[in-house]
């Protein structure tokens, strides 16, 4: 376990150990998974080092959840189709879920929420993926081979908890920007 990775020596004792068949598991501070990889090659590693050690890339963010006071939103299925979930090939889609939004009562002080979950995305770094990496991809290409083999990015994430009455779409729009 490194705890986080600040600077170009602790990426490449990480890169090293890596190498030699260690697990290693870290943190590092960026936006979504794909700006992980621009993030190790601008602090200096070198793009095959990250194409052969970096196997998994998960970004995470916190949203508030919903307190049992919730109802459903008033414009919840308008504000969906706005954020693309009706539109032919996206990969959610909407069949009749009424979004909620946060309420307020004595349970959660008048908040509407209670808690918090989490939110991922999850870019496996496949051959492909390695591919792009070596040959200086931006965060934009890798973001696109990631969505093409399926990945959800953080707002589709969120989207989905939307969609299961979990929290609500301005949370998740406060807390993702559009790609």
């Amino acid at each position: 376990m490194v705890g986080e990775i600040r600077d170009l020596e602790t990426a490449d004792i990480s890169v090293k150990a890596s190498q030699t068949g260690h697990l290693v598991l870290s943190t590092l501070h960026t936006n979504d998974a794909a700006s992980t990889i621009i993030r190790l090659k601008n602090m200096g590693v070198e793009a095959f080092n990250v194409a052969s050690s970096v196997n998994l890339v998960i970004a995470q963010r916190l949203v508030r959840t919903l307190c049992s006071c919730k109802q459903p939103h008033p414009q919840g299925l308008t504000a969906l189709s706005s954020l693309g979930l009706s539109t032919p090939g996206s990969k959610l889609t909407h069949s009749g879920e009424t979004p909620f939004c946060a309420v307020g009562c004595e349970l959660c002080n008048g908040s509407g929420y209670s808690g918090r979950t989490g939110i991922y995305e999850v870019m496996p770094i496949t051959e492909r993926m390695r591919e792009l990496i070596l040959e200086g991809a931006s965060r934009a290409e890798l973001q696109k081979e990631a969505s093409s083999t399926g990945v959800l990015n953080m707002r589709e994430s969120g989207l989905e908890k939307v969609l299961e009455g979990i929290t609500t779409i301005e949370e998740i729009l406060g807390a993702t920007k559009a790609d």
